[in-house]
């Protein structure tokens, strides 16, 4: 087991690793970790990004990576044949691990969350014996402040797996793509579009879940959009009234998508976008959602400005590409040069040996120019 040690905990070497996590913590490690317990299975993919063998380095893993993501995780257990054998924790919803299913993998550290599915705050106790057990805890984020955090979190994850030289090269890379978005915005002074995010657009017929800040709302924000669920909504993420949508009459419509191609599409379900999905139905899917109740008499539909973007760039450092995508909806004369599927393309290559090409944006086109 790898020892840990705080600020103002027992004395660590010389040579060891010291991090402060995205809760400011002080967490010492003697040496880069072998296992790890993954909070949330959707974090398999931030390894991922920086080593060709992550899933030899899970001891453990919270169970919501298939569920939630049925065809991306196929093409994960397809290249990587051991998956199918990777422990997972049982359990549904934020603070359900339970420190004896955490602790039966025997992990050398457990990587959580911030927000989501994962094991966080109200889980206190659970925490506790995981430290006491001499387990690490350490946490990152890239759903709360998503620019900012994404960076520091993967300079977190290559220091405990002793892949500093290739966090590097990947922040260097995300900085790069989010400066060809945010260079541009800082001196822009123009019109900024309203916009309805609709959370996990088809997976009701009501209408509609959003979200007022962290996440992909955050993103809007940074692409130069204005969010409408900011002025109606106190929590993060709330259902809005169709009314106070309608009344609002946003400029573009954006839908996240959680539907699956494996699983089955029906008109009327969700989006359906990520790996593996064609132009065909990513488009079909996206149509379907808009003629829902709340959404269908929304003016941005009859002139077409509706997008869709997959749901889980709200959980990963892919989110580059939304930010990019979201910026060409947000302003097309502004960032007409930008070509963000030269970016996804960039990012899914260096999620080989697995095979994540896909569309994981679609668009009904606008008939003219709208302002």
């Amino acid at each position: 087991m790898i020892a840990a040690a705080f600020l103002m905990g027992a004395a660590a070497p010389a040579d060891a690793i010291r991090i402060y996590d995205l809760k400011g913590r002080l967490v010492i490690l003697d040496k880069p970790v072998r296992k790890v317990l993954l909070g949330e299975g959707h974090f398999l993919a931030t390894p991922a990004l920086l080593t060709k063998d992550p899933v030899s380095r899970v001891a453990g893993m919270f169970p919501d990576f298939e569920p939630q993501d049925h065809d991306g995780f196929a093409h994960f257990a397809d290249a990587y044949p051991l998956l199918a054998g990777a422990p997972t924790i049982d359990g549904t919803g934020a603070g359900s691990v339970t420190p004896e299913n955490a602790l039966d993998p025997k992990p050398d550290t457990a990587i959580l969350g911030l927000g989501g599915h994962s094991l966080n705050d109200p889980s206190k106790q659970a925490i506790e014996l995981l430290t006491a057990a001499g387990v690490p805890i350490i946490f990152i984020d890239f759903r709360n402040i998503p620019i900012v955090n994404t960076r520091h979190s993967m300079h977190v994850l290559g220091q405990i797996f002793g892949l500093q030289a290739e966090s590097e090269d990947f922040v260097d890379f995300y900085n790069r793509e989010v400066s060809r978005v945010t260079d541009r915005m800082v001196l822009y002074s123009g019109h900024r579009p309203t916009v309805f995010l609709d959370v996990k657009a088809g997976r009701t017929r009501d209408c509609c879940f959003t979200t007022a800040s962290s996440m992909l709302a955050t993103l809007i924000d940074v692409a130069g959009g204005r969010n409408i669920a900011k002025s109606s909504l106190r929590d993060m993420a709330r259902p809005l009234k169709p009314e106070f949508i309608i009344a609002c009459n946003p400029d573009i419509y954006i839908g996240t998508a959680i539907g699956s191609r494996s699983q089955g599409w029906t008109p009327g379900g969700p989006i359906v976008l990520g790996a593996g999905i064609d132009k065909v139905l990513a488009r079909q899917s996206l149509i379907s959602a808009t003629l829902r109740p709340g959404i269908s008499s929304l003016s941005t539909v009859d002139t077409g400005h509706t997008h869709a973007i997959w749901h889980q760039f709200a959980s990963t450092p892919m989110n580059v590409y939304a930010l990019q995508k979201l910026a060409t909806w947000l302003h097309p004369e502004l960032f007409g040069d930008l070509d963000p599927e030269k970016t996804m393309m960039k990012l899914v290559n260096r999620l080989l040996p697995v095979r994540m090409e896909g569309v994981y944006a679609t668009s009904v086109l606008p008939p003219t120019k709208v302002h």
